[in-house]
């Protein structure tokens, strides 16, 4: 016989009910957390989030610029003579 434990609290069809009910609290905890702690209205939030994307992929864009500029040439840049 295998071994198996017994949890007597517990009961078999505390399955999917039991996860949908926990799923559902856990996202209104989530919902009020965020509400009571946000710091900023959502459309200062969207401009900055917005404003600091176009800061990084500007220096995405310069970070690769330079790399272009610094690597050595390959065989196939230089011209032919």
């Amino acid at each position: 016989m295998p071994y198996q434990k017994f949890y007597p609290q517990q009961s078999q069809s505390s399955g999917v009910g039991s996860f949908l009910s926990s799923f559902v609290a856990g996202a209104l905890i989530g919902v009020v957390a965020g509400i009571l702690l946000a710091p900023h209205r959502g459309d200062v939030t969207r401009r900055k989030i917005v404003r600091q994307a176009g800061d990084k992929r500007d220096e995405v864009i310069e970070a690769v610029e330079d790399l272009i500029e610094r690597r050595p040439p390959s065989n196939g840049d230089q011209a032919e003579e």
